[in-house]
């Protein structure tokens, strides 16, 4: 009421709107629809792998050999319960004892320098072809595969060269030595059993050391 005796009625305060209450439900729905969606992109990931046409892939079973599989598109557990390690089996590979013909043809005398069986210092550069002919020997039968080859090779080139004469190893000898080479290194390869096969063996040059 006024002084002039007049009432007067104040509007009412309209009640303020109450926040929402964040649902708590709501969030954990989303996060766990977030981590199923990883869960199966991660999966999708894992789950396939390609070989191609040059390969093999020796497949491990929570780290045991279950499985080596040939070209194409495979499937495989997630998570690192099954593994597929891909081996180049249809390739040819090159070793080169003596001499490197990357980098400008570098040789290599402590590998090409040999003694003759009658006594004469040559330097013979071989070329070496060779295949993994079985994956899981060559994964896991050894530590380092191509070395044990590469040292092979190089101790039975010796043994042949130091029975041969000089004129045979840079002559008309060097086809025999070739074969006598191959020989020996297939047969120990089989008792190594190291997943190695030798195509051929090659004398690549061979001529008296220079001066």
């Amino acid at each position: 009421m006024d002084e002039n005796g007049t009432y007067h009625w104040a509007p009412e305060t309209p009640p303020k709107p109450k926040k929402p209450k964040p649902s708590f439900k709501r969030a954990g729905k989303t996060v766990l629809a977030v981590l199923l969606a990883l869960i199966v992109i991660t999966m999708a990931g894992t789950c396939w792998y390609t070989v191609d046409d040059k390969q093999q892939a020796v497949v491990t079973t929570f780290g045991k050999v279950t499985d080596v599989v040939d070209a194409g598109i495979h499937f495989k557990l997630p998570f690192g319960i099954q593994q597929a390690h891909k081996v180049n089996t249809n390739v040819y590979q090159k070793i080169e004892l003596g001499y490197s013909s990357g980098g400008g043809n570098a040789f290599n005398e402590s590998e090409s320098t040999m003694i003759t069986g009658d006594y004469n210092i040559v330097n013979v550069d071989f070329f070496v072809e060779y295949k993994i002919s079985d994956p899981v020997q060559y994964l896991f039968s050894s530590d380092e595969p191509e070395l044990i080859l590469r040292n092979l090779i190089q101790s039975q080139v010796r043994n042949v060269v130091g029975s041969s004469s000089v004129d045979a190893v840079l002559t008309d000898g060097k086809e025999n030595i070739q074969m006598q080479v191959k020989e020996l290194v297939t047969r120990i390869l089989q008792e190594y059993d190291i997943g190695l096969t030798l195509v051929d063996v090659k004398i690549q040059d061979a001529e008296p050391p220079t001066a």
